[in-house]
């Protein structure tokens, strides 16, 4: 479908204005045909009822008709809601290459003790975010003396209001039934380090002093 009369900055203003969505990013080929909607949205509805609420306001706006497909919903918890959990601070974050080899080490802290995880593998861009975001789940395991598993489902850096974020999607495993956990971070400086504080910002709220 194409943007018609509509700009991109329209559509995006018009997404932002929903309830629950923080921010949007809407992407266009040649032709002008939307292709791809990136949301980044509270937790305080579900991803369903906020892609059928994109949908409505964009044809009863545009006259655009969206499949839900296109529409990636990345949602983050409030800072209001009430998690009493222990929060691990981020002593280092290292990531090395040697010809095809990765190597990432981090370096955990919580009461004055620290936790290390480390992680290995062939060396490239999107392969050494996974290592990043598992040397620090390996860390986090050691904290919770591996009584939770968790695995990396997915590790994406997004382009928003021109600025990048990375947005770790996190699996906990745990007495049999799994959660889907969703990290976020601005890029700052480091990227490793935002990939870090992404998972962090994922799991921290569903670990407990072990």
């Amino acid at each position: 479908m194409t943007t018609g009369k509509a700009s991109i900055q329209d559509i995006e203003g018009l997404i932002n204005k929903i309830i629950s969505v923080i921010n949007s990013r809407v992407v266009s080929n040649k032709d002008d045909q939307i292709i791809e909607i990136h949301i980044l949205a509270s937790n305080q509805r579900s991803a369903k009822q906020i892609i059928r609420d994109v949908q409505s306001a964009l044809m009863s706006q545009f006259n655009l008709k969206v499949d839900h497909k296109i529409i990636s919903i990345a949602q983050v918890y409030e800072e209001s809601e009430n998690f009493l959990s222990p929060r691990l601070m981020i002593k280092s974050v290292e990531y090395t290459s040697l010809d095809i080899t990765g190597r990432a080490k981090v370096i955990l802290e919580y009461d004055e003790h620290q936790f290390i995880g480390e992680a290995e593998g062939v060396h490239s861009s999107s392969q050494a975010h996974r290592l990043v975001a598992q040397a620090t789940l390996n860390a986090v395991e050691l904290f919770v003396q591996h009584n939770k598993r968790f695995i990396i489902e997915e590790i994406k850096v997004i382009p928003i209001a021109n600025r990048s974020v990375v947005i770790s999607g996190i699996s906990l495993v745990h007495n049999n039934s799994e959660k889907m956990l969703i990290g976020k971070c601005i890029v700052e400086n480091d990227i490793n380090s935002a990939i870090t504080k992404s998972v962090l910002d994922a799991i921290n709220r569903m670990i407990e002093v072990a």
